[in-house]
């Protein structure tokens, strides 16, 4: 990106209607302190857990947000939309005076939404609407690889290598129990197939379990997928762009009890993060291969962790899945990875701001 280009207004929403609501904020975080060294402009809107789009002082949030599982709070804060006034895209209040310096044009959004309705598409979808560049994957990219059913079954379409899965349907467990037995047997993981950060993913090792994961599943989404496990490493990679794409060094997730969960990711920190990591030249470039082509199935650019298994004792790949707005937390893969490329945070943001802006 040249130098000399003028600051910019950088529209940066976090929060959103998903269960991963806390790690936007804490994503958020990240993403305004590398901004803060930066001669652009910030502007903050928070999304409540109901939909609502709030401005006002949020930094303090994200700050507490950093070290604590916190939601947004609206005290203080002021509804607004975003809107397109015929030559530029505003910061516009629900009702009440301009949101005086918030109504200058915005010239590009940083979308830290992580999950449904902000990571899938919907978000994405406005900002097109409203003519505002943003950072990320578009509609279409963003639409497909949140829906782990749709993107798994792209992908098999594709010949792409992945765990054989089935979709629960609104079968009940002795029927879902049934097919697996037919496809691949137990152990095995039950995923919604609209969530991230492991939110209502349950491992299944026989059929008593079946049951509850199914419950716990369906109360985040009303379609289940059904993955066969693997004894596998868990390898992730950083994509950056569309066409060509640039990759990152790949990492490795280290679950402490062999289950990457939210409560071991953000909770209690208790996975390791190795980035980079070490893997056979072969396999990585497999991954290196694999993660190129998924990406220009769906259209992507921007910026997505592409998340593999790589099977114990075989080296075997397979794509697990596309994180078009990866978290951005302190132990974050994503910009670790590019950070052991040599390239670190508040530059990676700017080169993320550069590629919305070419997009337009």
């Amino acid at each position: 990106m040249s130098g000399a280009r003028r600051p910019l207004h950088v529209l940066v929403i976090v929060g959103g209607r998903s269960a991963e609501h806390p790690i936007s904020l804490r994503s958020g975080a990240t993403v305004v302190s590398a901004l803060a060294g930066t001669p652009h402009r910030v502007t903050l809107v928070g999304i409540t857990r109901d939909g609502l789009w709030l401005y006002g002082d949020i930094g303090p949030q994200l700050e507490r947000a950093r070290t604590q599982i916190l939601d947004l709070d609206p005290t203080g804060l002021r509804p607004v939309t975003l809107g397109w006034d015929g030559s530029a895209t505003r910061l516009l209040p629900i009702k009440g005076p301009p949101l005086e310096p918030a109504v200058d044009p915005i010239d590009v959004v940083f979308p830290m939404l992580h999950g449904p309705n902000g990571e899938d598409g919907t978000v994405q979808g406005l900002l097109e609407s409203v003519r505002v560049p943003y950072v990320g994957a578009g509609t279409t990219a963003s639409a497909l690889a949140m829906d782990k059913l749709a993107m798994k079954t792209l992908c098999a379409g594709a010949g792409l290598p992945q765990c054989e899965f089935l979709w629960a349907r609104d079968h009940d467990a002795t029927e879902v129990h049934n097919e697996i037995e037919a496809a691949f047997g137990y152990p095995c993981y039950v995923k919604p197939a609209n969530l991230g950060s492991s939110v209502g993913v349950s491992r299944v090792k026989d059929r008593n379990e079946l049951a509850a994961a199914l419950t716990e599943a369906r109360l985040y989404d009303d379609r289940v997928l059904v993955e066969r496990a693997v004894n596998a490493r868990e390898i992730e990679i950083a994509v950056l762009g569309s066409r060509p794409v640039e990759l990152s060094p790949v990492g490795e997730i280290l679950p402490a009890d062999g289950f990457y969960d939210f409560e071991s990711k953000y909770v209690d920190a208790s996975a390791g993060l190795r980035a980079p990591t070490e893997v056979p030249a072969p396999a990585l470039a497999r991954i290196r291969e694999v993660a190129t082509a998924a990406w220009e199935l769906i259209g992507g650019r921007g910026m997505a962790r592409i998340d593999f298994f790589l099977e114990r004792g075989s080296d075997v790949v397979f794509l697990n899945e596309i994180n078009t707005i990866p978290g951005f937390t302190q132990i974050s893969m994503y910009p670790r990875l590019w950070g052991a490329a040599g390239l670190p945070l508040p530059e990676l943001v700017e080169k993320l701001l550069a590629l919305a802006l070419q997009k337009r």
